[in-house]
């Protein structure tokens, strides 16, 4: 008796799913033989391209929440990050919290989630260290975050959600996670998790 094994490539939506290897870091620029700039490995074609469209018919890793770049809300959406089986994808709010001043870790968490923009008055969230990693662009130098959509030339130090006794802090200027004591002054970037249907992002 044989058994026969069917695996479907559609995961059940249509769409061929995108797996899970790493984004590209956006280093381009190559020091020595193996090294990052050298092998750029992980998926898509660079930093800013997709290698597959996005719902909106086109490879742009970033769009707005209409599918465009005029970014008149300041939400980023990243594409990269798109689960086509279950329908979401990770936006970012680009501005920093708090109108750019620092705060205790507590106060920017509550800033976060009490955060409304335009249709999206609720669902946001301060940013993970992960959330935060995976919009920080490594081939631009330590402003990691200084890049158009995100345009973010705030210095200085960033709370993340994730913490234990302290707080997990991201230096922005200088691409590391430190560990932070949660009363000590920080800023932040909220992010949230969208529903996609078809072209409309809720």
């Amino acid at each position: 008796m044989s058994t026969r094994i069917e695996i479907s490539t559609s995961g059940g939506g249509g769409t061929t799913p995108v797996g899970a290897t790493l984004m590209k870091t956006g280093q381009t620029t190559s020091y020595r033989t193996g090294d990052d700039g050298d092998l750029e490995a992980g998926r898509a074609t660079d930093f800013f391209t997709l290698n597959t469209n996005n719902p909106f018919g086109n490879t742009n890793r970033f769009t707005d929440e209409l599918g465009g770049t005029t970014y008149t809300n300041n939400i980023v959406i990243d594409w990269s990050t798109y689960d086509n089986i279950a329908g979401t994808v990770l936006g970012y709010y680009r501005i920093t919290v708090n109108s750019g001043l620092s705060d205790t870790w507590n106060n920017i968490i509550d800033i976060c989630l009490a955060l409304s923009i335009g249709t999206f008055t609720s669902g946001w969230r301060l940013c993970n260290a992960y959330e935060y990693m995976n919009a920080m662009n490594m081939g631009i130098g330590n402003n990691a975050l200084s890049y158009s959509p995100f345009n973010n030339s705030d210095g200085g130090n960033f709370h993340t959600s994730t913490s234990r006794d302290a707080s997990f802090a991201l230096n922005r200027n200088g691409m590391q996670l430190y560990l932070n004591n949660k009363v000590n002054s920080a800023k932040g970037i909220a992010c949230r998790t969208f529903t996609v249907s078809g072209t409309t992002l809720t």
